[in-house]
């Protein structure tokens, strides 16, 4: 029975470790961030973005993970990496916004069916970890506040949600 009730603590324990609970205020709190690494990443401030939208995109905002994509891409800040910026931008593209989506197929057509079933694992792997399902992260067009047009916007609902480092590099 000890033993049972210890195995339990340290599931637990375990589990609070690598969880993180979103509340409304801790969300509005990760909107700010993602709001102040894109403005960093407008102004070329490339180390701060990095720093704020890595955070905020392993979070499941998905135009962090679409600006932590170009990031990669460009070699903005960060070591160039196709490889990791397909995987981010094949992630937010769950958003639904037709100009990335674009982008990824444009990108990925590119490649040779190597480098495709290379990509696919990547993206695979990062919507396992930060896609919006995982990460309470939902995205829908919707009319924008006192207009008629229309835009898309991702929301984050609060829940419990696994957390998860982001890789800068590949290993080896």
């Amino acid at each position: 029975m000890r033993r049972t009730i210890f195995i339990l603590i340290a599931l637990l324990m375990s589990f609070s470790a690598t969880a993180e609970l979103f509340e409304p205020e801790r969300i509005y709190a990760l909107y700010e961030k993602e709001l102040r690494g894109a403005r960093a990443y407008v102004d070329g401030r490339y180390e701060s973005a990095f720093e704020l939208l890595s955070d905020t995109a392993s979070k499941g905002m998905k135009e962090s993970q679409y600006l932590l994509s170009l990031m990669f891409l460009k070699g903005e800040g960060v070591d160039k990496n196709i490889l990791i910026g397909l995987g981010w931008l094949g992630v937010a593209i769950e958003s639904g916004d037709e100009e990335w989506n674009n982008t990824f197929n444009t990108l990925y057509e590119a490649m040779n069916d190597a480098q495709r079933a290379m990509i696919d694992d990547k993206v695979k792997n990062y919507v396992a970890k930060y896609g919006g399902v995982v990460q309470g992260v939902t995205c829908a067009n919707r009319t924008a506040a006192g207009s008629r047009s229309i835009e898309l916007r991702c929301d984050k609902s609060p829940g419990n949600y696994p957390i998860h480092e982001i890789e800068t590099s590949l290993q080896r």
